[in-house]
């Protein structure tokens, strides 16, 4: 029995196409010499495709995971870059979508991507006490006597961002409702030009396709053992309920996978009652 309709068969064709031009960018991504920016919805698989492209490419790279403040972010750096050989080396920042919640943060990348040095010239005070020591010595690599803060070379160091935040561009300056928001689009657009920016805006019946497309025919490894009319009943069930759902992403389907196994009897009224608004 087959539970795909035609009509699904279409929205999980275009959510194919989305993922496989995610899977091509993040190739490139490893292999150019360009800063890339990836953005799309939380739970689709970015961070996985493109570590996936690091490990095939035996790239030489380093994450920064997880919120982050700029300091962290300085910090980070400095240690990555105090300590790294001379080879080229590429920064994953991943899930650190806080780090562009402030417009000093955007400024700041902005212009370390223009001039190829990242600057923090405010006083380091308390915080710089309150790192361990290796950090320090990282740290005290590029501060300047006489001079406030931090410099930081970014000769060979390449940035590849994964994130759950997307980018002004053009259409968003333009729809800004206060000065305030309109500065802030002009300053996002500015580090959207200094990278190469992927969006993947995808929703709806395309992001059902895409989530269906990935647990049907890359199928994650939680779900490996399952059966094809396990994995159509799972995706239905989902584009059936999608407006209802609690969630949106690969790792839901996991979920909803996990309890068919516990409970084969009962699942679907689990489903129903855990896992619907």
């Amino acid at each position: 029995m087959q539970l795909i309709t035609e009509t699904e068969k279409l929205f999980i064709s275009q959510g194919a196409i989305n993922r496989k031009r995610l899977r091509a960018a993040a190739a490139r991504a490893v292999t150019n010499k360009d800063h890339t920016y990836i953005y799309s919805p939380p739970g689709l698989g970015k961070t996985y495709t493109i570590e996936d492209e690091f490990n095939k490419n035996a790239a030489n790279w380093v994450p920064i995971k997880g919120n982050t403040s700029l300091w962290g972010f300085i910090t980070d750096i400095a240690m990555i870059v105090a300590n790294k050989d001379d080879d080229d080396i590429i920064v994953f920042i991943d899930d650190c979508d806080t780090l562009l919640t402030q417009t000093d943060s955007i400024n700041t990348m902005k212009i370390a991507l223009k001039d190829g040095v990242l600057e923090y010239k405010k006083p380091l005070g308390p915080q710089y006490a309150m790192l361990q020591e290796d950090q320090k010595i990282a740290i005290d690599q590029f501060r300047k006597e006489g001079r406030t803060g931090v410099s930081i070379p970014l000769d060979g160091v390449r940035f590849i961002w994964a994130s759950n935040y997307k980018l002004a561009d053009q259409q968003d300056s333009a729809n800004a409702k206060s000065e305030r928001q309109q500065q802030r689009c002009i300053h996002e657009e500015a580090l959207r030009r200094r990278m190469h920016t992927l969006d993947y805006d995808v929703e709806g019946d395309i992001k059902w396709g895409w989530i269906a497309d990935c647990v049907l025919n890359e199928t994650p490894p939680s779900m490996q053992a399952a059966e094809r009319i396990e994995l159509e009943q799972i995706v239905s069930w989902m584009h059936s309920n999608w407006d209802s759902l609690k969630e949106h992403n690969i790792s839901f389907a996991e979920k909803l996978h996990e309890e068919m196994k516990m409970d084969s009897d009962g699942y679907l009224t689990i489903w129903e009652l855990d896992y619907l608004i």
